[in-house]
């Protein structure tokens, strides 16, 4: 994952890849750690 948001651009602050704690923040505070993704959530890429 942090290889597919390098690609894309996002970096740590520091300019280098996030790392697997930054990566679970993240998650977090999307409320997307730990939650099953189910048929009826729609995701759009951006």
């Amino acid at each position: 994952m942090a290889e597919a948001l390098a690609g894309v651009g996002k970096l740590s602050t520091g300019g280098r890849p996030l790392d697997l704690e930054q990566i679970g923040r993240i998650l977090q505070q999307l409320s997307l750690l730990g939650k099953p993704l189910g048929s009826d959530q729609a995701w759009v890429a951006a």
